[in-house]
């Protein structure tokens, strides 16, 4: 043999020895892979699966590749699936098993006779990873009228099945019905759902129908009793009959103006389907809306004519003034306000620059304003005397007489009433006609123990502000005649109080606004003053 055979023969051994060599590390590297991950995964419907589930080894880096198959564990099946750990690349199967039968909750059907409902209305609630399939183990009989057992199957993807029981109640008598509100009552009949003897166990006659409510009707068949609800509804809209209305702009406007009737069996309310424009002078369309307590609506149409309101109000009434030091003035007494809009008028009254302790002559100010702003001013002059006599001369009689009368010990009631019947017993009746100095008036009645009703007020008033009790002059409302008492709070509010005697000798001592009402009524008005000049009374 040549040489170069030789060489050729030696290349030959080597070289099958390399892919021998090549194909064992091959083969022992794939041995190798393979080992590191599951071929076979299985898991119950509705677990997790994660990639490092097919791992021997955890790796919470390897992931699902594309390869894989798209899966669902909550469908049963099994799955092709690629993982991506580290280097490698491993192959398995996802089988997803349904081993775990459903559960469900039940409830039972009522029905009406001549109804029929599928297995899942029995059906409240289901608990299973997979879907389920729900069906009757036995069709009902639905002509059969009152109870019967009901087996509902339930069947879920992986074929486990769970039966179970309930009931089924189909009445011969109707769940619910419905009569109109004002109308009629039902007859036995309008409640069965079928040909059945029945007995109505309700007295229909009590039940109100005049208003929408809802009412429970006992009806018995075959000796078992069965309920309906007697709905009592509203479905006949309001009739509506309206009026164009006129004003002046600005002026606030209810949908109840345009009202003149409404025919309807229930409670109805009216309101606007958009606001008028109450800054626009000249007609407009509105809608009035009229709805019921049934919910049933009616809309109907008028015409709002609105002009504009330039004149001014007018005050009338105000007039100078004149007072003595320490006297108090009622500003708004006598005093009103007119307009060719009477809506929204109001009256101010600045009377910041009087100094009622101090002699001398001051301006008051009226203001009147309309909705439409247009503003009337007008000035008057409060003149302040210098009282006949002082304030101290007063004091010192209040005081002298509240030394025999108070002592401390005394409630502020005892109080109160030991002034009342000081004066009723120590001051006498006299016609008076100056009525412009309280001051005067106090010493009268403290001094000279007589004087008319102003008199009796102002004695009242200083007896009781000395002795610390919380007072206020008020007066009647001028009539033919015009008349003076105090108002008293010691805490509990306000109290008419009155010493002035009158002719049916009445004790007008701390009564409430309604006791002084009805007595006023009953004697010409002789207490009927402005309510709202003064705070409210008991």
């Amino acid at each position: 043999m040549s040489r170069r055979k030789r060489r050729r023969k030696k290349t030959r051994r080597f070289l099958r020895f390399l892919v021998i060599l090549f194909l064992g590390a091959m083969a022992g590297g794939y041995f190798y892979i393979d080992s590191l991950a599951y071929k076979v995964c299985r898991v119950e419907a509705g677990v997790e699966v994660k990639p490092s589930d097919f791992l021997k080894q955890a790796d919470e880096n390897a992931y699902f590749t594309e390869k894989s198959d798209s899966f669902s564990v909550y469908e049963p099946g099994e799955y092709r699936i690629w993982v991506k750990s580290g280097w490698f690349l491993h192959r398995a199967t996802l089988i997803v098993e349904d081993t775990i039968a459903p559960q469900a909750t039940l409830h039972p059907v009522n029905l009406e006779y001549g109804e029929v409902c599928t297995a899942g209305d029995f059906v409240e609630q289901i608990q299973d990873a997979t879907s389920v399939a729900v069906s009757f183990n036995e069709l009902p009989d639905f002509g059969l009228m009152g109870r019967q057992q009901v087996k509902v199957r339930l069947t879920d993807a992986g074929g486990n099945s769970t039966v179970l029981e309930t009931e089924l109640c189909v009445f011969p008598v109707r769940t619910e019905i419905s009569c109109e509100v004002g109308g009629n009552p039902p007859m036995l009949a309008d409640f069965l759902t079928g040909d059945v003897s029945a007995v109505l166990r309700t007295n229909l006659e009590t039940l109100s129908l005049e208003y929408v409510t809802d009412h429970q009707v006992v009806i018995e068949v075959d000796g078992e009793n069965y309920e309906c609800v007697l709905h009592v509804v509203d479905t006949v809209p309001p009739v509506l009959t309206l009026k164009n209305v006129s004003g002046y702009t600005m002026v606030p406007r209810t949908a109840e103006e345009f009202v003149t009737e409404i025919e309807d069996m229930t409670n109805v309310t009216v309101s606007f389907a958009q606001e008028p424009d109450l800054t626009f002078a000249g007609e407009q369309q509105v809608q009035i809306v009229a709805k019921d307590e049934g919910g049933n609506e009616t809309v109907g149409q008028a015409v709002l004519t609105l002009q504009a309101d330039t004149e001014p109000p007018k005050i009338v009434g105000a007039k100078d003034i004149t007072v003595y030091v320490g006297s108090t003035v009622s500003y708004r007494k006598d005093v009103e306000v007119t307009d060719n809009c009477p809506e929204g008028l109001n009256l101010e009254v600045d009377n910041s620059r009087v100094n009622l302790n101090e002699a001398g002559s001051y301006p008051v100010v009226y203001r009147a304003t309309d909705f439409a702003g247009n503003v009337t001013e007008q000035a008057v002059t409060v003149t302040v005397k210098a009282s006949l006599y002082t304030q101290e001369q007063i004091d010192e009689l209040a005081d002298a007489v509240l030394a025999k009368i108070i002592t401390e010990d005394m409630t502020s009631m005892e109080k109160v009433q030991a002034i009342f019947n000081y004066i009723r017993g120590h001051v006498g009746y006299i016609n008076h006609s100056e009525k412009d100095d309280w001051i005067r008036a106090a010493y009268e009645g403290l001094a000279e123990g007589q004087g008319d009703c102003y008199v009796f007020a102002c004695t009242s008033k200083q007896l009781l502000t000395r002795a610390g009790i919380t007072n206020m002059d008020i007066a009647k409302i001028p009539a033919k005649t015009s008349h003076y008492w105090n108002l008293v709070d010691i805490g509990d509010g306000w109290y008419h109080f009155d010493t002035t005697p009158r002719k049916d000798h009445p004790t007008i001592f701390m009564w409430t606004d309604e006791q002084m009402m009805e007595y006023s009524a009953a004697h010409n008005n002789s207490h009927n003053y402005d309510h709202e000049a003064y705070p409210e009374v008991n």
